[in-house]
């Protein structure tokens, strides 16, 4: 770009952690500061808060901003001059006033307050790091105050009525797998709009063998020990009951195999309820030696590294599946449901084995078969390796970002002539 302008971009993270933190810190890590000057907007406090200011990244928690202190009826005002500039989308909105009552009731003192950040800091361009039906506010913001938007698609949704009228004030799209491209090309969301950018994983860290041996002899693992691991929180559609009674099967004809399931607990009632079945579960297959549940854990990677198999069991299709690619970094042989993002992920028999959601018995199948082949086991892993550290690496996903950014730039360029 001939500009020497650092332009200043504000990252709306609504999440509190998660795969959309852990792939915004990477990208921030590889910016091109000379070029751009990231600020992240935390809807609530966050755990990841002090990583960010380690980068020298400026933080900023909306939930600091009492909502009291915001002028309603003036924020009305201001909304409702906007509004009006659009009359193409006043019939659609006119269609579902309840809707559009209830946008307004829950998210008009963010708008008001993300409005005042905008200015004050100056910002050239919003990243909406979490879809966009958890920003809706964000997008409201960022059009009342003309600045071009870039919004980071990471779940599968249906889009209301307003989502679908605000989806037209979004600039660019950025799609974590070409599942979820779809998803919105169904929703009449333009093709031009959007594009496929895999998530970045950092494959840089360094694992020693001390610190394997230290891992598998902490569950109590020898040498000639297997061990199996299952890693994603506790969440209702992560499929672990299926991955339970696979091992079940597969416990049947090995013995010196354990498994980890990996990850924290979801508390939620319809998660929690899930957790005492799966408690059950193991209770009912009598695997309460075999099956360990660790609990939220923040050595993944030196986790994977000690395993011999990693599985991935969701029971509904993955938006992407990070796990997956951190585990064929670790150069481990992955099992894993074929649905949404996986298949942008796997290539079956070649980076890994897939098999159809919710069927234990193929996951059985997939599991013996890697215990039993360990050269081809070997194979699949070093291929799966070399895959990842091509395709889903940090500096490749920092640079496709960047030429979204340069794009948009460039058009407002041309635009001012």
């Amino acid at each position: 770009m001939k500009n020497k302008k650092r332009y200043r971009i504000l990252y709306v993270q609504k999440s509190q952690n998660g795969g959309s933190t852990l792939s915004l810190y990477e990208l921030l890590r590889g910016l091109d500061r000379r070029i751009f000057n990231p600020v992240v907007l935390f809807h609530r406090p966050n755990s990841y808060d002090e990583m960010f200011k380690a980068l020298g990244v400026k933080t900023i928690v909306m939930y600091n901003v009492s909502p009291r202190s915001v002028s309603l009826k003036n924020s009305k005002r201001d909304i409702a001059r906007s509004l009006k500039s659009y009359s193409a989308y006043l019939s659609l909105i006119y269609r579902n006033m309840r809707q559009i009552y209830l946008f307004l009731k829950n998210d008009l003192a963010a708008i008001h307050v993300i409005s005042k950040i905008l200015k004050t800091e100056h910002i050239d361009i919003v990243h909406h790091n979490n879809s966009l039906p958890k920003n809706r506010s964000a997008v409201i913001a960022a059009r009342m105050n003309k600045i071009p938007q870039v919004c980071h698609v990471r779940m599968f949704h249906d889009l209301s009525i307003v989502e679908k009228v605000i989806a037209k004030w979004i600039h660019s799209f950025i799609y974590i797998s070409n599942a979820i491209k779809k998803c919105y090309l169904k929703q009449n969301i333009p093709l031009a709009k959007g594009r496929v950018i895999f998530n970045p994983v950092n494959g840089e860290i360094t694992i020693d063998k001390d610190q394997v041996d230290m891992l598998r002899t902490e569950f109590g693992l020898t040498t000639h020990d297997r061990l199996i691991i299952n890693v994603g929180r506790l969440d209702w559609w992560k499929g672990h009951d299926y991955f339970i009674k696979a091992m079940s099967k597969v416990f049947r004809h090995e013995t010196r195999i354990k498994a980890l399931i990996v990850g924290p607990i979801v508390s939620t009632p319809i998660c929690l309820d899930y957790y005492n079945r799966l408690l059950q579960l193991i209770k009912d297959e009598q695997l309460t030696n075999k099956i360990v549940f660790t609990g939220f854990r923040s050595d993944i990677p030196q986790l994977l590294a000690a395993s011999d198999i990693v599985v991935h069991s969701s029971s509904e299709p993955e938006p992407f599946g990070r796990v997956i690619v951190e585990g064929m970094l670790a150069g481990r042989p992955v099992v894993a449901t074929a649905g949404g993002g996986v298949f942008d992920i796997i290539e079956d028999q070649v980076t890994g084995l897939l098999v159809p959601m919710k069927d234990a018995n193929a996951m059985a199948e997939a599991i013996s078969y890697l215990l039993n082949s360990p050269k081809n086991a070997y194979k699949i892993g070093s291929q799966a390796q070399l895959s990842a550290q091509h395709r889903f690496n940090v500096s490749k996903h920092v640079k496709d970002v960047q030429n979204v950014y340069q794009q948009i730039i460039e058009c407002s360029q041309r635009q001012r002539g």
